[in-house]
């Protein structure tokens, strides 16, 4: 896995890089940038698979528009906010941006690893205390506390058809309605078309929180 940590606190993002090298499978391809700038030019370089974002980097007017920049040059990547603020209005922003997770950095390293792995293993991490309606966190909440077996959205949510399936999993990764078009091949309108009833059968109202219900579900997009 190649990884990309976009922070300006030098010795934050350094540590977090020394633990992801200790502890996940990253080949020693995990590379820092301290600006907006700076990311996108190391993801046109290394191309990561996760990218861990800093919510707030002083050189930058808007953290949405990085993300929004940051998807558009790598599609396929997972973007994960890792921020000391975890108010839910912040979360909510960043999974409007397109974040695929949002990890507070007051989480201890272990849950940091489990958040990670999660996500990389194609899940949702959101911090467990904006879940909690009755499920389980969707990651350990302590160091040593077992993984919580991800389903795939067919098992989760068998009444969805294929189709409807696959702009749930692009939606998830952060893609909005025009890029789901181009990446189905299909028109806005048909995209639209297919989420009005997404919506009706998974009981949300819209894109942010199905993020969220699928999260709560361990719901696990490859």
């Amino acid at each position: 896995m190649q990884i990309l940590i976009v922070d300006d606190h030098l010795l934050f993002a350094e540590s977090l890089r020394l633990l992801l090298l200790g502890t996940l499978d990253a080949d020693g391809s995990v590379r820092c940038a301290n600006s907006g700038a700076a990311a996108l030019e190391a993801a046109r370089q290394l191309a990561p698979e996760l990218v861990l974002l800093d919510w707030n980097l002083g050189s930058e007017p808007s953290q949405e528009a990085l993300i929004e920049a940051l998807k558009t040059e790598l599609p396929e990547a997972r973007l994960v906010v890792v921020s000391g603020e975890a108010h839910a209005e912040v979360v909510r922003r960043a999974i409007d941006a397109g974040a695929a997770g949002f990890v507070p950095k007051e989480s201890t390293p272990a849950l940091l690893i489990g958040a990670l792995r999660l996500i990389a293993d194609g899940g949702i991490y959101l911090p467990p205390q904006l879940l909690r309606t009755g499920a389980a966190p969707s990651a350990p909440t302590a160091p040593g506390a077992p993984e919580r077996a991800l389903r795939s959205l067919a098992e989760a949510y068998p009444a969805l058809t294929p189709r409807q399936q696959e702009i749930v999993a692009l939606l998830v990764r952060g893609l909005s309605n025009k890029a789901i078009a181009r990446q189905l091949d299909i028109s806005d309108g048909t995209v639209k078309q297919h989420l009005h009833p997404v919506f009706r059968a998974l009981g949300v109202a819209n894109r942010t929180e199905v993020v969220y219900l699928l999260a709560r579900e361990g719901v696990r997009f490859s």
